[in-house]
This record gives structure tokens, sequence and C-alpha cells, in this order.
């Protein structure tokens, strides 16, 4: 079974979890690892893509219309009119000292970016992270070196989702690990033989499903960030149990030896 063939049966094809879970553990390996990269690779495109069009939409800004500004001492401070705004396709920066802007100003924003005199938020698909400048209290910024380190910040960006993608699949891996418990107990429950490889192998396709669903919700803009967990999980779990049950029942473990019939009753065969 080729790799293509892997990946649709393990879609919509239960029945073949029983060949899928008898997978080299070197074939099922590379399967998990190329589709990993797969999907991480069309994430870390489109998040790069958005990100490489902010920075070059903010640069082009930063020169035309914004004021001198600089950060010393962890104290950001602006020489023009407050608050600073700059909206355009539902990326929005702020720029305010005086405490008017709040986070209730970036309801609705995927994108974004508030500077106040002490702290930096950051507004990514959604997500926030806010930064106190005092932590960058050694540091001496002002605009016309912002304006020379944006270019260099792409090739920051690639390096650190390069980076990243060790970690990512790491994790990627330990999930498999638990998934491949959830396996040993529907094992047990249906009655199957399975090593370890197999509970493995079929944990590594059950999470096909999961995985495409993540990338569709990232594409999408999360719309199902506040569930995503529940239905990632929910979909791989159900994806184990339907793979073993579908399994021949050949394979299955009786609970006691069979029992024949006799005419003085019943005898262990």
């Amino acid at each position: 079974m080729n790799l293509i063939e892997q990946f649709g049966n393990s879609l919509w094809n239960f029945r073949s979890y029983h060949s899928l879970s008898r997978t080299k553990g070197g074939r099922s390996f590379l399967y998990i690892f190329l589709l990993f990269l797969l999907v991480y690779l069309i994430g870390s495109i489109y998040i790069g893509a958005q990100l490489s069009s902010a920075i070059d939409f903010l640069q082009t800004e930063i020169v035309d219309h914004v004021p001198d500004f600089s950060l010393s001492n962890g104290k950001f401070s602006f020489a023009g009119k407050m608050p600073f705004r700059i909206e355009d396709e539902g990326f929005q920066m702020v720029i305010d000292t005086t405490g008017q802007t709040t986070m209730d100003d970036f309801s609705g924003v995927i994108n974004g970016m508030l500077i106040t005199e002490d702290k930096l938020v950051i507004v990514q698909m959604g997500k926030t992270e806010i930064t106190d400048l005092s932590v960058l209290a050694p540091l001496q910024i002002s605009k016309s070196q912002i304006v020379r380190f944006l270019p260099a910040l792409k090739l920051l960006i690639v390096i650190g989702s390069a980076v990243w993608f060790l970690f990512a699949f790491a994790g990627k891996l330990f999930g498999i690990l638990m998934l491949s418990l959830t396996a040993m107990i529907a094992a047990s429950i249906f009655r199957q033989r399975l090593t370890f490889l197999n509970q493995w192998n079929v944990a590594i396709y059950a999470s096909t499903l999961p995985m495409l669903i993540k990338l569709a919700n990232s594409l999408l803009g999360g719309p199902l960030r506040g569930f995503m967990f529940i239905i990632y999980w929910g979909a791989a779990i159900t994806y184990v149990f339907l793979g073993i049950y579908h399994m021949p029942h050949a394979e299955r473990i009786e609970p006691f030896p069979a029992m024949e019939q006799t005419e003085s009753g019943s005898k262990l065969e």
C-alpha cells in the first residue's frame, strides 16, 4: 500500500485499519512525517504570507505616515497626535500613550498591534500577546532603526518556523503516543490481538483527519478556535475505536474456551 493509498484509506475505509496497523514501523513513520511536514508547510506559508504582507504594509505606513518615535528606558514616546491609527484590510495598528485605547477597541480584529507607553500588544490570528516594554529597557529604538529592521524580520520568521518544526513534530509524536494508549483500551474492549506497534500505527492513521481539520481551521482564520481541542481529540479517538472495531473477528481474543454441547451437558473443547 503506497502513501496515497494509506492517506485515502485512513480517512474513509475503517476496514483497512487491519492492514494499516500491520504497516512496517519505518513506513508508518515516513507517512506521519510527510503528512505533518505538508500540513506544517501549508500552514506556515499561509501565515508567513500574511505576516510578510503585514510587514510590507507596516514599513510603508511607518515611512510615509508615522511621526518620529523612540523607545528609551522601557518607555515609549511618540511625537504625533494620539491615538494614532493605521487600518487596512483587517490589520489595525494603534499608538496611544495616553491610555484612551484599550483592547476593547480590537474586538473582532484578526491581526493588529497596540503600542502604549509601557506595553506592546500584538494580535495574530485572533490570539493576543502582551509584552511589557520594561523588558526592553536596555534597548534604544527609533523610527529609522525600525524601518531598516523590518525587511530582516521576514528572514527571522522563516528561520523561526524551520526551528519550530522540530518542536512541533516532537509534540505530534507525543500526541500519537497518548493516542496509542487509547488504541490499547479499544483493543482490550473489542478483544483484538494488537502489539504496541499495531496500536502505534492505528494512532498514526487515526490522526490524519484531525490534522486536516486543524489545518482547515487555521486557513479559515480559526472559526473553531474555542472548540479545536475537543474536535481534534474527539475525531482522533473516534477513528481509533472505529478502526479497531472493524478489524476481522478472527483477530479477536476469545474470553473463554469454546464450549461444545453434549448429551450430558457441556464440556471444554
